[in-house]
């Protein structure tokens, strides 16, 4: 049995959130609300996505499956990797090998 990766919007959620906090804590030590808005702010314009996007994708509401692959990709995870197409209604789907 072969465990696929989860890529859904809930996940990305999860893992800009924890990103985020991951940031405050590196770079402030004593954490505050602008030191999260900061970190969201950078990991944004890493993405190279628009504020919307970004908005949607922390909410866990990011359906297009091309912009979520590039905060994915912006996170080092890269669904291809793992023969993964994230589709526009927020789902995925396994890619042939060939």
């Amino acid at each position: 049995m072969t465990i696929q990766p989860d890529f859904s919007p809930d996940m990305l959620k999860r893992f800009l959130r924890l990103r985020v906090d991951m940031m405050v804590r590196l770079s402030f030590p004593s954490p505050s609300r602008s030191a999260e808005k900061a970190a969201r702010a950078e990991l944004r314009q890493r993405c190279d996505v628009t504020r919307q996007e970004f908005w949607d994708a922390w909410q866990g509401s990011l359906t297009n499956g091309r912009v979520r692959a590039k905060i994915w990709a912006a996170l080092w995870v890269d669904p291809a990797d793992d023969r993964i197409l994230l589709t526009d209604d927020g789902g995925q789907e396994v890619r042939d090998a060939g």
